[in-house]
């Protein structure tokens, strides 16, 4: 297969184009795999990104692709994904280190084995192979594990791919296909005639258009707040490390001990304290704090409080921020040192013949979170020609493919071929929005 620079640079200093059929705000995962299918069906496309190509989250995640414990909604979703993933390096001619090796819930409580089991209903009425191990069968699957507990939930289906690999190869295939993309140069404004979409604003100038989608992760409530439309967007910051080669556990994904795990190709592991995250103290929480503080009591033991000095540097952003539309043009997020401590001695304990493995790097990311756990897919009806791809808590990098995929097909002017009803963006004005199955 060919290979390509990992984070290519595409055409970041050329002039844009007066007129295309689509912008793209946002050059994660989904603004990129959007953008690779819209060109195969022939539409000239601009992406702008107000950072780098796949600079933020998408290029930061764990890496599973898994089905297996998410909200219902979303599980014909995934379904409909794994095929893409099993052709997606044949396809894009790129090496994104996909294996399917199946994910494991280590289930350590009669809490989790509860709801585990509530999840098999799930999963028998789609159809999936996921089952309810044994401690004997754990123990079976992974040998390596030092403490097999009440057993775990498994997806033999589920898979993993190399996130910094993926967004950047879509990204490669669709500037062959014609797509420009614009980095360091954000989407200021949205101009509308009649109440349509017509054209941006950007950095570089403006571009008419009569379709635009907004990718833009934790930054899409900014583009959408002027259109009248409100989404209760917040995002959480995620640590992840990885590590020095260690013996070969195969191609599975695992969460459990209090970490979560997944061996790349080359023998290292991606190592996270579990699903865990950090909530930075600042200004913006007060926004849609409404929505969020409801679910702390339920959810407080995925979180952790942290006084960093957030809502200085939150302050000071806003009173030098001249386009309230970008926000911060591309935040260095810094990993919890204490998460990667915590992270390594566990791997350790859990599996004794990793106790040589070392972590050799660390990185954080923001993660765009909705109050109920699932994102927004959707084509208001209040602006036409907008299209809207956010909130997917943590758990987007998988269905990138498949979001790309459909919402082309919904922007070139045909219908989604899934059901995306749960995931319009009204929910949350009209009250129908539900409780998290997971957050993130």
């Amino acid at each position: 297969m060919g290979c390509y620079p990992l984070h290519p640079a595409l055409a970041t200093a050329e002039p844009l184009p007066g007129q295309v059929d689509v912008v793209i705000a946002g050059s994660g995962i989904m603004g990129c795999a959007s953008a690779y299918y819209l060109s195969r069906q022939g539409l000239s496309v601009l992406v702008c990104d107000k950072a780098g190509l796949a600079s933020q989250q998408s290029t930061r995640a764990w890496g599973f692709v898994r089905q297996q414990a998410r909200d219902p909604a979303e599980v014909p979703l995934m379904q409909a994904a794994i095929p893409l993933w099993q052709g997606l390096e044949r396809e894009l001619q790129a090496p994104l280190e996909w294996r399917q090796g199946g994910c494991l819930y280590l289930a350590e409580t009669d809490e989790q084995v509860a709801r585990y089991q509530d999840w098999l209903q799930v999963a028998a009425q789609h159809g999936l192979d996921t089952r309810l191990l044994t401690a004997r069968d754990v123990a079976a699957l992974w040998p390596s594990l030092a403490e097999p507990r009440r057993g775990g939930l498994y997806t033999a289906s589920d898979g993993q791919a190399e996130p910094r690999r993926v967004a950047p190869a879509y990204a490669w295939r669709a500037r062959e296909g014609g797509v420009r993309f614009a980095e360091g140069c954000g989407v200021r404004g949205v101009d509308l005639a009649g109440g349509a979409v017509c054209g941006v604003q950007t950095e570089r100038g403006y571009v008419k258009t009569a379709r635009l989608l907004i990718a833009a992760g934790a930054s899409s409530w900014r583009l959408l707040r002027p259109l009248g439309l409100d989404i209760p967007q917040q995002s959480i910051r995620c640590t992840v490390s990885r590590t020095s080669p260690g013996p070969s556990l195969g191609a599975g994904c695992f969460i459990g001990h209090g970490i979560g795990i997944r061996q790349r190709a080359d023998g290292s592991f991606n190592l996270a304290d579990e699903a865990q995250a950090d909530i930075d103290l600042s200004l913006g929480y007060l926004r849609g704090a409404a929505w969020y503080l409801p679910l702390l009591r339920e959810h407080h033991r995925s979180f952790r409080f942290r006084l960093t000095g957030g809502w200085l540097h939150d302050l000071r952003q806003r009173l030098s921020d001249d386009h309230p539309a970008l926000g911060e043009r591309d935040p260095h997020v810094r990993p919890q040192d204490s998460r990667v401590r915590t992270a390594e001695h566990a791997l350790h304990q859990a599996f004794p013949a990793l106790r040589e493995v070392r972590v050799l790097e660390s990185w954080a990311g923001l993660i765009d979170v909705l109050p109920d756990g699932i994102p927004v897919l959707d084509a208001p009806s209040t602006v036409p020609g907008l299209w809207v791809a956010t909130g997917f808590c943590g758990h987007g990098f998988a269905l990138g493919p498949l979001v790309g995929q459909q919402m082309a097909r919904w922007i070139a002017g045909g219908t989604p071929a899934l059901d995306l009803t749960a995931f319009r963006l009204g929910r949350f004005a009209d009250g129908s929005a539900g409780k998290p199955y997971s957050l993130f």
